[in-house]
């Protein structure tokens, strides 16, 4: 576990080789915050699985707009994955989301990829014509206060 925060960003393009190093990024933000190792590869695996999930709502207008741009944050209690793209936007685009694995409710427009690595906390969000999703993980399990 660190103390001082860190901040890796990645733009990505829709390449399946890519993938590896997002789950590389992940599961190194994750080992310094102190998470175990299942937690870490949950957790890198809830972000490749976010990537595969928004590749195809791309815009395919110009090249620049077929891109990812990731952010993954440590801080001394928690992991931030931030997922941001120019196209569709995802049907629960608004919904701030406290995922358990698998439960139904609020949790019911989120994947299942995303329920069943039981992410602590999901947030969808769009601003002029960006959609942006946050995954955020936080060392002991917790969910965050409403």
């Amino acid at each position: 576990m660190t103390a001082d925060p860190a901040r890796t960003e990645l733009k990505l393009h829709d390449d399946p080789r890519l993938l590896a190093a997002v789950g590389a990024v992940v599961s190194h933000s994750a080992h310094r915050v102190g998470l175990t190792q299942d937690a870490r590869e949950a957790l890198a695996e809830a972000a490749v699985d976010a990537c595969r999930e928004t590749f195809p709502l791309l815009r395919n207008e110009n090249s620049g707009d077929r891109e990812l741009r990731m952010v993954v944050e440590d801080f001394p209690d928690r992991v931030q994955i931030t997922i941001e793209h120019s196209g569709e936007a995802v049907p629960t685009a608004g919904l701030d989301s406290f995922v358990g694995g698998g439960k139904a409710g609020v949790a019911a427009g989120i994947s299942n990829s995303l329920q069943d690595t039981r992410v602590d906390r999901v947030q969808y969000d769009t601003h002029e014509g960006r959609s942006r999703m946050t995954l955020i993980k936080y060392r002991d399990g917790r969910k965050a206060n409403v």
